[in-house]
């Protein structure tokens, strides 16, 4: 899901609850603990479950945040930035529906504003009367909408566990106090793990990427994703050991927008051009989405050409589907951009130029279909055929 806006906001502190008699804002602040890096290559496992009441499908993942750990589920975005979770005072139905983040049982919890700063000097968690910054974060989505989280910043400890061990992160979590009902109540997830480039979080110590990348050790500062029809993967630290090809590398796009984005030069249906993108075209490498998204604007483009059937022995047919990146082309047969009942799965992104321009959000479509690595360090992303897909073709 597409991280749009970002702005500061203040607000009244959230108090802490009272607890065997007395109220945990009056502790005095705890060290962290000591961070545990990267330092060899972490595979995470996504399970891909529905969306309430909604055909979409996600791929979620568990990270823990805090002493003693809180395991909640979240969707790793790379189109976002930071880590977004419910805080326990967010009395909003997308909040109650989900399971939420509670800083007031974490003894490693400290209430901070956006700059890092502690909210109340000496205290663990901020005194009634006082004013603290917090995030406003607002988010597009071709599956579930649009809508916004008002949160305040906390930090704490983030863990990913994966099958060769644990990373953790110290780190400054949005904690939201209020989310829209679109698009969170429909998400089966309880938060975001934000995996976009630094500037599409408020501030550097609130980058789950930058804070990952910056503290580990003797690994690539990549990260690569997967995506299969029951689940997926996440490899940070590298890229898979399982490739057949190659990836092909090419550079991200305006990184200092944040997004994982690099050229389209031109969209083809059937092989007949439907978008020549004269004023530019970008694809976003999109992990927080399920259907393709397409800018608003550009959507009666492409649509009409989109003319699929299901067949009783071929199954789901209609024209390939091309995005032409230059060195390759991104090919999508109908099975993979149409739902189970063979409709074209495209959705509408509500994004104003000129701050976005030809954006087509590559989601789980793309992904299913092509693995897609990404290199933090030299600001790069690349594709590999998965295992479910014919070899990539490259433009020489």
């Amino acid at each position: 899901m597409l991280c749009v806006a970002i702005a500061a906001m203040a607000s009244n502190v959230l108090c802490a609850p009272a607890h065997n008699g007395k109220n945990t804002a009056s502790e005095q602040p705890r060290p962290l603990p000591e961070a545990v890096p990267l330092v060899r290559p972490l595979k995470v496992h996504l399970e891909r479950v529905k969306a309430h009441n909604n055909s979409a499908t996600f791929y979620v993942g568990k990270v823990a945040i805090g002493q003693p750990p809180q395991e909640l589920e979240v969707l790793f975005d790379t189109s976002s930035g930071h880590v977004l979770v419910p805080h326990q005072a967010c009395k909003s139905k997308a909040c109650v529906e989900h399971k939420k983040y509670s800083p007031w049982r974490s003894t490693t919890a400290m209430d901070v504003n956006v700059d890092g700063d502690e909210v109340d000097k000496g205290h663990r968690f901020a005194r009634h009367g006082l004013v603290r910054t917090g995030v406003s974060v607002d988010f597009t989505q071709a599956d579930l909408g649009e809508g916004m989280a008002k949160s305040v910043v906390v930090r704490d400890n983030v863990c990913m566990k994966g099958d060769t061990g644990n990373a953790c992160v110290d780190l400054e979590v949005v904690a939201a106090i209020e989310e829209q009902d679109t698009p969170f109540r429909a998400m089966p997830n309880d938060g975001i793990v934000g995996l976009g480039l630094e500037s599409l979080a408020a501030g550097p110590l609130l980058s789950f990427m930058s804070r990952l990348m910056g503290e580990s050790k003797n690994v690539p500062a990549q990260f690569g994703i997967s995506f299969g029809p029951q689940g997926g993967e996440i490899y940070f630290g590298g890229q898979s050991p399982e490739l057949k090809s190659p990836i092909q590398w090419m550079p991200v796009n305006h990184p200092e927008s944040g997004y994982w984005q690099v050229d389209i030069k031109s969209v083809r249906v059937g092989g007949q051009i439907v978008d020549e993108c004269s004023r530019g075209c970008h694809a976003v490498i999109d992990s927080g989405t399920s259907h393709l998204g397409v800018q608003s604007y550009r959507l009666h483009n492409l649509r009409p050409h989109l003319v699929t059937q299901l067949l009783p022995e071929e199954g789901c047919a209609g024209p390939t589907l091309e995005f032409d990146l230059g060195v390759m082309v991104v090919t999508l047969d109908a099975k993979d951009y149409s739902d189970e009942s063979c409709t074209p799965s495209v959705g509408s992104l509500n994004l104003e130029e000129p701050a976005f321009v030809g954006v087509y959000a590559f989601g789980e479509s793309v992904l299913r279909r092509y693995y897609v690595g990404f290199d933090w360090e030299n600001k790069q992303v690349g594709f590999a055929a998965s295992s479910q897909a014919p070899a990539i073709v490259a433009v020489v």
